[in-house]
This record gives structure tokens, C-alpha cells and sequence, in this order.
């Protein structure tokens, strides 16, 4: 079992818990993924998916996303928002105004990313 981990944010985009995490700063969870992503760079991806067992969350700390849902729906999750996604459902972060600091959590934290038949 995984010992208490602390460590200070980073100065830009990093995984913060997951399955493999790349370094010393995220911490090693089978349940948990979170990514912490901090940027000041605008981007820009039309690439749905969903998720076959697990929810996933995003909270934006500053700047704001813009977030497309089945049939198209989009919405701006802005500075002090959060939007959530349950299992199932086709999703994406199809833009990004920054500067941004957002977290993504998800659970269970397993290899379920399916993209949709036009994204694949």
C-alpha cells in the first residue's frame, strides 16, 4: 500500500496520480487519475470519446474550456466552474482559453477511452 504523498503543484501540465505516473511528483493509484494542467497556450481538438467504466470531472481554477457533449452541445466551463461527465457519455475539451489552470479527475482510473467512429 502507497505511503502518504505531498508535493507542490508544478509549474505547468503534469499527471498528479494515475497508473504511471512519469516521475517522483504523481502518485501511484490503481482507482485515481488526476491531471493538473496549467498553460498559457490556446489549443484546439474535435476528437470526442467516452468512457467505458469510469466518470470523469473537470474543475477550472482560471481561464475557461470549452466543453462538446452528444449532438454537438457545447458549453464554456469558465474560472470557478466544474463540469462532469458520467460513464458513457461522448465528450471532449474542444478548446482552451487561457491563461488555464484546470484539474481532470477520473474513476476508476483504467484504460477505457473509446473514441467515436468519425474520431478513430
Amino acid at each position: 500500500m502507497a505511503g502518504f504523498h505531498h508535493r507542490t503543484l508544478p509549474d505547468d501540465s503534469a499527471l498528479l496520480a494515475g497508473h504511471t505516473p512519469p516521475d517522483e511528483l504523481g502518485f501511484r493509484s490503481e482507482q485515481l487519475q488526476i491531471w493538473y494542467n496549467n498553460t498559457e497556450e490556446a489549443w484546439r481538438d474535435h476528437a470526442l470519446h467516452w468512457h467505458e467504466e469510469s466518470d470523469e470531472c473537470f474543475i477550472v481554477l482560471r481561464g475557461s474550456l470549452v466543453v462538446e457533449v452528444e449532438a454537438g452541445e457545447r458549453h464554456v466551463i469558465g474560472a470557478g466552474e466544474f463540469c462532469c461527465f458520467p460513464r458513457g457519455m461522448l465528450h471532449g475539451v474542444v478548446e482552451v482559453h487561457p491563461p488555464v489552470e484546470t484539474f481532470m479527475i477520473r474513476a476508476p482510473s483504467v484504460a477505457d477511452k473509446q473514441y467515436s467512429a468519425e474520431d478513430a
